[in-house]
């Protein structure tokens, strides 16, 4: 099954999320900008990730947040050879001439974590 298929299929839409209707895709230069068919929508990315579990239908997560399930055979990757545009982690917080220690102690915390996982280094 290719991403060119996709329509066909019911999917979980997050609001969380942009391009709920549709979802760029790429492999080895080839890019297809799919259509998708929301079944249901949740505005909730702990919603949506019950709703795909329960079976009414595939959704796009964070690789993150399923790699337990797909480790336990929960989920299966539908298009694996191919991928979606980069999320990325942001941390935000207002303006402040002076930030707590334990605000730079978390964002780099954060920040070397992510750079674990795109490295595909498990945690310590």
């Amino acid at each position: 099954m290719t991403p060119r298929q996709a329509r066909s299929l019911a999917w979980v839409g997050n609001t969380q999320l942009r391009g709920i209707g549709q979802w760029l895709f790429s492999r080895d230069g080839e890019t297809v900008l799919t259509e998708l068919n929301p079944v249901i929508m949740c505005d909730k990315s702990p919603a949506a990730l019950a709703c795909v579990l329960a079976g009414i239908g595939l959704g796009v997560f964070p690789d993150y947040s399923v790699s337990d399930d797909i480790a336990e055979g929960r989920l299966v990757p539908v298009f694996a050879d191919w991928s979606l545009p980069s999320g990325g982690i942001h941390a935000v917080f207002p303006p402040a001439r002076f930030r707590p220690a334990k605000v730079r102690t978390f964002v780099d915390l954060l920040a070397a974590a992510e750079r674990r996982r795109s490295r595909g280094v498990a945690a310590a």
